[in-house]
C-alpha cells in the first residue's frame, strides 16, 4: 500500500468516528423534538456521549472486517454506501439484541432508529467527499502506483483503460514484450524511480518466462499482476476431491453450490417476508387501483421460467384484459408488435405498448407491477436476485450458452442486468447475458445485498423513462 493510501486510510478511520459520533449527536437532540412521544429517560448530553463511544468504536471494527479501509480510488461509490448500510445494520442488530436482553443498556428505541439512518447518511456524505478528493489527487498525478506492462504482440483492453482513466491509480511508466533486456531495463528505472506494480498481460508467455518474472518481482519487492487465460479465470470457484486414491481438481460453475444456496435462500425468506408484511396495505390498494381503472382480473398470470422448470407466474395486471396473451385478439395484436421489437435478441420488448392501461402504464414505470413477485420468491420459485425471468417461448430461442442462466441459480426479480437496463433501456440482450453469467459466476452475500439497496435506492430517485 503507498503511502498516500495509508494516510486516507488513517483518515478514513478518524472521519468515520466523528461522523458516528456526530450523528449519534444529532439523534439525542433530536429526540426531544419529536413532542408526540413523551421522554422517558433521565441522562445527561455527556452520560450518553460516553455510552455511545464503545458502539462508535464497534462500528468501526465491523467496518475493518467488511473490508471498508480499503482505500483505493478504484472502489465504487454505490457500492460503498450499500457496504456501509450492510456494516451500521449489522450494528444496529447487535444493538437491539443486546437492547432484547436487557433493556437498562440504552434509554430509548428511538435514539436507536434515528442514529442508523444518520449515521448511514453521514458516513455516506464524508466517504463521498474523501473518494472525490482522492481521484482528484490521482488525476494530478498524486499516489498513483508507476505500473510497468510486460505486453504480448496485442495490448490488451484494460492496459487501454488504465492509460485513458487517472481514477484507477495507475500511471504505465513502460511497457514492452518480455525479454532479459526488458528485465534489465525494469531495475534501472527501480533503482532511479521506484515501480510499484507489474502487470503481465501477456496471456500466452511461456510458464519458465512468468516464473522469472516473478522471482524477479520478488527481489525487488515489485507486486506482480498478471492477466489470467481462460482457465485461470475459474481458480477461484475451486474444490479438491479425491477419486479412486487419485486428487483431482474441479471447477465449481457458481460460489452458490453448497452452503452459498443455503445462505441466498434464507436471506430471500427473511427479506421476502418482511416485504410482504409491511407492503400489504399497498398491494390490496393497488389491486383496488386496478381493477377500477379497467375491467378484467387483478394479476396477469403466465408460464414463465425455462424449458427445464417452469411455474405460472403472477403480477399486477397492466393490460386491457382482452388483449393480453391468450386471446385470439391479444395473439394477433403481440405477434404484429413483435415484429416491432424494440429490442435484438430473443426477448421481445415493445415501446409504447398499446394494450397498457392508465395505471398499468404507472405500474410499469414504477416497476410496482412486479411486488407479487415476492411471494413467488417466498415460495421458493424465485430468487430475491437473479437473471430476468423469461416467456417460456423466448427461452426455446436461446443459445444452448445461455442455459446456463437456469441451471444454476433461480430467475431473479432484481438482477445486475435488470439494474443495467433500468438507467439504459435499450441494453442488448448478449450485455444482459454477460452480466447475468457475471452474477453467477461471482455470487457472495454482499453482491445480493448490494444488488437489493442499490435497486430500492433506484426506485426511491429514478424512474425509467419508457414505461415498458
Amino acid at each position: 500500500m503507498k503511502r498516500s493510501e495509508l494516510i486516507f486510510n488513517m483518515v478514513t478511520v478518524a472521519v468515520d468516528l466523528a461522523m458516528i459520533l456526530i450523528a449519534g449527536s444529532l439523534a439525542y437532540f433530536l429526540r426531544y423534538r419529536v413532542e408526540t412521544i413523551p421522554v422517558l429517560f433521565a441522562l445527561t448530553f455527556q452520560q450518553y456521549f460516553g455510552l455511545i463511544l464503545l458502539p462508535a468504536f464497534l462500528l468501526l471494527i465491523i467496518f475493518a472486517v467488511i473490508g471498508l479501509y480499503n482505500q483505493r480510488s478504484t472502489r465504487s461509490f454505490t457500492v460503498e454506501i450499500g457496504r456501509v448500510a450492510t456494516a451500521v445494520s449489522a450494528g444496529l442488530m447487535l444493538v437491539v439484541l443486546l437492547f432484547f436482553f436487557d433493556r437498562s443498556l440504552f434509554p430509548s428505541r428511538l435514539i436507536i432508529l434515528m442514529s442508523w439512518v444518520l449515521v448511514i447518511a453521514l458516513v455516506s456524505l464524508a466517504r463521498g467527499i474523501l473518494l472525490l478528493v482522492q481521484r482528484r489527487m490521482m488525476a494530478d498525478g498524486f499516489g498513483r502506483h508507476r505500473l510497468v506492462v510486460v505486453k504480448g504482440k496485442n495490448v490488451p483492453e484494460l492496459v487501454r483503460d488504465i492509460k485513458a482513466d487517472s481514477r484507477l491509480g495507475y500511471k504505465v511508466v513502460f511497457e514492452a514484450e518480455f525479454s532479459g533486456e526488458l528485465l534489465r531495463r525494469i531495475e534501472e528505472m527501480h533503482k532511479a524511480e521506484r515501480v510499484d506494480e507489474l502487470l503481465q498481460a501477456d496471456t500466452r508467455l511461456p510458464a519458465d518466462d512468468v516464473l522469472r518474472l516473478i522471482e524477479f518481482c520478488e527481489n525487488l519487492g515489485i507486486k506482480f499482476n498478471y492477466l489470467p487465460s481462460i482457465l485461470e479465470t475459474h481458480r477461484t470457484k475451486i474444490e479438491t476431491d479425491v477419486i479412486g486414491g487419485v486428487p483431482v481438481i474441479r471447477l465449481k460453475a457458481t460460489p452458490l453450490d453448497g452452503w452459498g444456496k443455503v445462505l441466498k435462500r434464507l436471506l430471500d425468506v427473511l427479506i421476502s417476508a418482511l416485504a410482504l408484511f409491511f407492503l400489504s396495505p399497498f398491494l390490496v390498494l393497488f389491486a383496488f387501483l386496478v381493477k377500477l381503472d379497467s375491467p378484467g382480473p387483478v394479476f396477469f398470470h403466465q408460464k414463465r421460467g425455462s424449458s427445464f422448470y417452469s411455474f405460472e407466474f403472477y403480477k399486477f395486471r397492466t393490460m386491457q384484459h382482452n388483449l393480453s396473451e391468450g386471446s385470439a385478439e391479444g395473439d394477433r395484436v403481440r405477434a404484429r408488435l413483435e415484429r416491432e421489437n424494440a429490442r435484438r435478441g430473443p426477448y421481445v420488448k415493445i415501446k409504447n405498448d398499446p394494450r397498457v392501461t392508465k395505471f398499468g402504464r404507472f405500474l410499469r414505470k414504477t416497476k410496482l407491477d412486479e411486488l407479487p413477485q415476492l411471494w413467488h420468491v417466498l415460495e421458493g420459485k424465485m430468487s430475491l436476485v437473479g437473471p430476468r425471468i423469461h416467456m417460456v417461448k423466448e427461452v426455446e430461442h436461446f443459445e444452448s450458452s445461455h442455459k446456463k442462466l437456469f441451471n444454476a441459480v433461480k430467475p431473479g426479480a432484481t438482477g445486475l442486468a435488470q439494474i443495467n437496463q433500468y438507467y439504459n433501456p435499450e441494453l442488448s440482450f448478449d450485455e444482459e447475458v454477460r452480466l447475468d453469467l457475471f452474477y453467477i459466476e461471482n455470487w457472495s452475500v454482499w453482491l445480493d445485498l448490494y444488488i437489493i439497496f442499490k435497486t430500492i435506492a433506484m426506485f426511491l430517485t429514478k424512474r425509467s423513462g419508457d414505461g415498458y
